[in-house]
Protein backbone atom coordinates (compact mmCIF):
# COMPACT_ATOMS: atom_id res chain seq x y z
CA UNK A 1 0.00 0.00 0.00
CA UNK A 2 2.65 2.44 0.81
CA UNK A 3 4.42 1.78 -2.21
CA UNK A 4 1.29 2.58 -4.29
CA UNK A 5 1.28 5.46 -2.32
CA UNK A 6 4.96 6.66 -3.14
CA UNK A 7 4.14 5.98 -6.65
CA UNK A 8 1.58 7.84 -6.95
CA UNK A 9 3.11 11.13 -5.18
CA UNK A 10 5.93 10.81 -7.98
CA UNK A 11 3.80 10.79 -10.58
CA UNK A 12 1.90 13.95 -9.68
CA UNK A 13 5.39 15.62 -9.58
CA UNK A 14 6.69 17.22 -12.84
CA UNK A 15 9.60 16.32 -14.83
CA UNK A 16 12.41 18.07 -14.83
CA UNK A 17 11.75 19.18 -18.17
CA UNK A 18 8.14 19.86 -17.02
CA UNK A 19 9.27 22.19 -14.40
CA UNK A 20 11.65 23.76 -16.80
CA UNK A 21 8.84 24.70 -18.86
CA UNK A 22 6.42 26.19 -16.54
CA UNK A 23 9.56 28.36 -15.08
CA UNK A 24 9.90 29.30 -18.87
CA UNK A 25 5.98 29.87 -19.32
CA UNK A 26 6.26 32.00 -16.31
CA UNK A 27 9.25 34.11 -17.45
CA UNK A 28 7.29 35.13 -21.03
CA UNK A 29 3.66 35.71 -18.90
CA UNK A 30 5.86 38.29 -16.58
CA UNK A 31 7.78 39.92 -19.72
CA UNK A 32 4.23 40.55 -21.28
CA UNK A 33 2.44 41.47 -18.01
CA UNK A 34 5.84 44.23 -17.34
CA UNK A 35 5.59 45.25 -21.02
CA UNK A 36 2.23 45.96 -20.77
CA UNK A 37 1.40 47.51 -17.45
CA UNK A 38 4.59 48.55 -16.36
CA UNK A 39 6.87 47.91 -13.16
CA UNK A 40 5.22 49.55 -11.02
CA UNK A 41 1.42 48.21 -12.02
CA UNK A 42 2.53 44.76 -12.34
CA UNK A 43 0.97 42.52 -10.29
CA UNK A 44 2.88 39.40 -9.09
CA UNK A 45 -1.07 38.09 -8.70
CA UNK A 46 -1.88 38.42 -12.27
CA UNK A 47 1.48 36.73 -13.45
CA UNK A 48 0.74 33.78 -11.43
CA UNK A 49 -2.89 33.58 -12.52
CA UNK A 50 -2.11 34.25 -16.12
CA UNK A 51 1.06 31.50 -15.98
CA UNK A 52 -1.95 29.24 -14.37
CA UNK A 53 0.44 28.47 -11.47
CA UNK A 54 -0.20 29.35 -7.67
CA UNK A 55 1.24 32.38 -6.01
CA UNK A 56 2.87 30.43 -3.46
CA UNK A 57 4.66 28.74 -6.69
CA UNK A 58 5.99 32.29 -8.10
CA UNK A 59 7.06 32.84 -4.76
CA UNK A 60 8.73 30.10 -4.19
CA UNK A 61 10.84 31.05 -7.55
CA UNK A 62 10.74 34.54 -6.87
CA UNK A 63 10.81 36.23 -3.68
CA UNK A 64 9.71 39.65 -5.08
CA UNK A 65 8.71 41.53 -8.18
CA UNK A 66 12.34 42.69 -8.15
CA UNK A 67 13.68 39.10 -8.54
CA UNK A 68 10.92 38.25 -11.11
CA UNK A 69 11.77 41.05 -13.22
CA UNK A 70 15.27 40.92 -12.64
CA UNK A 71 14.61 37.49 -14.36
CA UNK A 72 13.01 38.59 -17.64
CA UNK A 73 15.66 40.89 -18.45
CA UNK A 74 18.21 37.95 -17.64
CA UNK A 75 15.87 35.58 -20.17
CA UNK A 76 15.01 38.31 -22.57
CA UNK A 77 18.92 39.23 -22.64
CA UNK A 78 19.87 35.68 -23.50
CA UNK A 79 17.59 35.44 -26.26
CA UNK A 80 18.80 38.51 -28.21
CA UNK A 81 22.61 38.16 -27.41
CA UNK A 82 24.50 36.99 -30.71
CA UNK A 83 26.47 33.60 -30.44
CA UNK A 84 30.33 35.16 -30.41
CA UNK A 85 32.32 32.16 -31.56
CA UNK A 86 29.64 31.38 -34.13
CA UNK A 87 29.80 34.88 -36.13
CA UNK A 88 31.70 34.24 -39.00
CA UNK A 89 33.96 36.01 -41.27
CA UNK A 90 37.00 39.14 -40.72
CA UNK A 91 36.37 41.33 -37.61
CA UNK A 92 34.61 44.23 -40.29
CA UNK A 93 32.08 41.58 -41.36
CA UNK A 94 31.77 39.74 -37.73
CA UNK A 95 30.71 43.75 -36.08
CA UNK A 96 28.48 43.68 -38.57
CA UNK A 97 26.45 40.83 -38.11
CA UNK A 98 26.09 41.55 -34.70
CA UNK A 99 24.88 44.89 -35.16
CA UNK A 100 22.44 43.91 -37.21
CA UNK A 101 21.52 40.87 -35.21
CA UNK A 102 20.97 42.47 -32.10
CA UNK A 103 19.27 45.48 -33.81
CA UNK A 104 16.85 42.97 -35.66
CA UNK A 105 16.32 41.58 -31.56
CA UNK A 106 15.79 44.66 -30.09
CA UNK A 107 13.12 46.08 -32.47
CA UNK A 108 11.19 43.42 -31.75
CA UNK A 109 7.89 44.25 -30.33
CA UNK A 110 8.47 43.01 -26.72
CA UNK A 111 12.01 44.30 -26.32
CA UNK A 112 10.78 48.07 -27.47
CA UNK A 113 8.26 47.48 -24.67
CA UNK A 114 10.53 46.46 -22.52
CA UNK A 115 13.14 49.05 -23.01
CA UNK A 116 10.67 52.05 -23.15
CA UNK A 117 9.74 50.33 -19.15
CA UNK A 118 13.07 51.11 -18.38
CA UNK A 119 13.51 54.14 -19.68
CA UNK A 120 10.50 55.52 -18.44
CA UNK A 121 10.40 53.78 -14.94
CA UNK A 122 14.19 53.90 -13.80
CA UNK A 123 14.39 57.15 -13.06
CA UNK A 124 12.12 56.16 -9.40
CA UNK A 125 13.38 52.63 -9.02
CA UNK A 126 17.22 52.50 -8.56
CA UNK A 127 17.13 49.01 -8.41
CA UNK A 128 16.05 48.82 -12.14
CA UNK A 129 18.54 51.09 -13.41
CA UNK A 130 21.12 49.01 -11.62
CA UNK A 131 19.42 45.80 -12.95
CA UNK A 132 19.14 47.29 -16.45
CA UNK A 133 22.90 48.04 -16.68
CA UNK A 134 24.23 44.80 -15.46
CA UNK A 135 22.02 42.96 -18.57
CA UNK A 136 23.71 45.59 -20.99
CA UNK A 137 26.79 44.99 -19.86
CA UNK A 138 26.21 41.17 -19.87
CA UNK A 139 24.38 40.95 -23.11
CA UNK A 140 25.51 43.98 -25.27
CA UNK A 141 28.76 45.13 -24.23
CA UNK A 142 30.68 41.71 -23.49
CA UNK A 143 30.08 40.46 -27.08
CA UNK A 144 32.20 43.06 -28.19
CA UNK A 145 34.68 42.67 -25.37
CA UNK A 146 34.87 39.56 -26.46
CA UNK A 147 35.72 39.59 -30.38
CA UNK A 148 38.29 42.86 -29.40
CA UNK A 149 39.62 40.23 -27.06
CA UNK A 150 39.68 37.44 -29.73
CA UNK A 151 41.54 39.99 -32.42
CA UNK A 152 44.52 40.49 -29.59
CA UNK A 153 43.70 43.80 -28.55
CA UNK A 154 45.27 44.26 -25.48
CA UNK A 155 42.20 43.96 -22.43
CA UNK A 156 42.37 47.30 -20.56
CA UNK A 157 41.32 48.79 -23.49
CA UNK A 158 38.61 46.65 -24.75
CA UNK A 159 35.58 47.72 -22.48
CA UNK A 160 36.15 51.26 -23.62
CA UNK A 161 36.14 50.69 -27.29
CA UNK A 162 33.58 48.14 -26.80
CA UNK A 163 31.49 50.58 -25.33
CA UNK A 164 31.99 53.54 -28.17
CA UNK A 165 30.73 50.40 -30.57
CA UNK A 166 27.93 49.56 -29.02
CA UNK A 167 26.75 53.45 -28.45
CA UNK A 168 27.25 54.39 -32.42
CA UNK A 169 25.43 50.54 -33.35
CA UNK A 170 22.48 51.60 -31.41
CA UNK A 171 22.28 55.24 -31.87
CA UNK A 172 19.48 54.81 -35.06
CA UNK A 173 17.56 52.38 -32.64
CA UNK A 174 17.55 54.49 -29.27
CA UNK A 175 16.22 57.56 -31.46
CA UNK A 176 13.37 55.92 -33.01
CA UNK A 177 12.51 54.26 -29.16
CA UNK A 178 13.05 57.57 -27.39
CA UNK A 179 11.59 60.14 -30.56
CA UNK A 180 9.52 58.01 -32.61
CA UNK A 181 9.40 56.56 -35.77
CA UNK A 182 9.02 52.64 -37.37
CA UNK A 183 11.17 50.10 -36.91
CA UNK A 184 14.16 49.73 -38.99
CA UNK A 185 14.17 47.47 -41.92
CA UNK A 186 16.67 45.00 -42.97
CA UNK A 187 18.41 47.26 -45.51
CA UNK A 188 18.28 49.67 -43.04
CA UNK A 189 19.81 47.80 -40.26
CA UNK A 190 22.58 46.45 -42.56
CA UNK A 191 23.48 49.90 -43.85
CA UNK A 192 23.71 51.58 -40.93
CA UNK A 193 25.74 48.73 -39.51
CA UNK A 194 28.29 48.77 -42.74
CA UNK A 195 28.56 52.55 -41.91
CA UNK A 196 29.19 52.52 -38.33
CA UNK A 197 31.67 49.30 -38.45
CA UNK A 198 33.59 51.25 -41.17
CA UNK A 199 33.94 54.51 -38.98
CA UNK A 200 34.78 52.79 -35.34
CA UNK A 201 37.02 50.11 -37.40
CA UNK A 202 39.12 53.23 -39.23
CA UNK A 203 39.39 55.24 -36.18
CA UNK A 204 40.77 52.53 -33.92
CA UNK A 205 42.71 50.33 -36.05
Amino acid sequence: MMDQIQVKRRAGRPTPEEAEQKRQNLILVALQEFARAGYRAASLRDIAEKAQISSRTLYNHYPDKLALFEACLEYSGRQIRPDVPYLEGDLHTRFVTYAVEMQRQLFAPTSLQIARLIYRECSDFDALRQIARLQFERHQLMPVVDILANEGMASDKCHDYATQFVVMAFGEWQRRLLFGGEPMTEEEMTTHAELVTTIFLNGIF
